[in-house]
């Protein structure tokens, strides 16, 4: 209180000095004083800080809060900013070792619900066909029922195939078990042995003469092409 009756007294009496006595004052008073009684300072320093802190506030909650520019920049970093973390965890286990090896044998097995999920879409797109008139749609649904029958048919292939292996492993190892000399199939030998065993698949569903139909134009269409070929040819 009484520092605050003395700068009031000086501040009245300022008027009547002359700059000579104003420094005279300044050096009786020291710096801090004199600038708080004299200047007003420490009066402008905390209106300053009310104003700044006012202005640092958010107009709005959803909006970012203004940051001062005196704040000081890390000088490492400075790429990372504005980026989250949970974007900088995320990867990709296909390309990612620390995800293990693909296995295909046991992706397949993992994964061989899913003929059965198509098995039932394909019925389900039968109904669907039943109720459809127009010609676009039907030709739409037949194509989508296609498509679904013959990733069963491939997978169904691929299944039998790992069998068809695992069963010609198992006797070279019984022949080797038993000191016979193991037979080891070759390319032309196994895929005999696949014909024989679709042509038997196909018999037991029925599908067998219009298959031997279908492979009947298909090698007519490739002789007529051969022939047309050759013709060029010789012109």
């Amino acid at each position: 209180m009484f520092r605050f009756v003395i700068i009031n007294l000086i501040r009245q009496d300022l008027s009547s000095m002359s700059f000579e006595e104003i420094m005279k004052l300044k050096e009786e008073l020291g710096a801090k004083l004199y600038k708080e009684a004299i200047l007003g300072i420490e009066k402008q320093k905390n209106s300053g800080n009310q104003k700044n802190a006012k202005d640092l506030k958010r107009l709005n909650k959803n909006r970012p809060r203004e940051q001062s520019s005196k704040r000081p920049v890390p000088f490492l970093g400075t790429e990372l900013r504005g980026k989250s973390k949970k974007a900088l965890q995320l990867r990709d286990p296909r390309f990612d070792e620390r995800a293990g090896n693909y296995d295909v044998n046991k992706f397949k097995e993992n994964y061989k619900f899913v003929s059965n999920i198509r098995e039932i879409e394909i019925l389900q797109l039968k109904s669907e066909l039943n109720s459809v008139t127009d010609q676009e749609g039907k030709d739409r649904i037949k194509k989508a029922m296609q498509r679904l029958t013959n990733k069963n048919v491939e997978e169904s292939k691929w299944h039998k195939k790992q069998e068809t292996l695992k069963e010609e492993q198992q006797e070279i190892q019984k022949a080797i078990a038993e000191g016979k000399q193991p037979h080891y199939l070759t390319k032309k030998e196994r895929k005999a042995k696949e014909l024989v065993a679709q042509f038997e698949e196909l018999k037991k569903r029925g599908k067998l003469t219009k298959h031997l139909e279908k492979r009947r134009k298909k090698n007519i269409t490739k002789d007529r092409k051969k022939m047309g070929f050759c013709d060029m040819n010789k012109k």
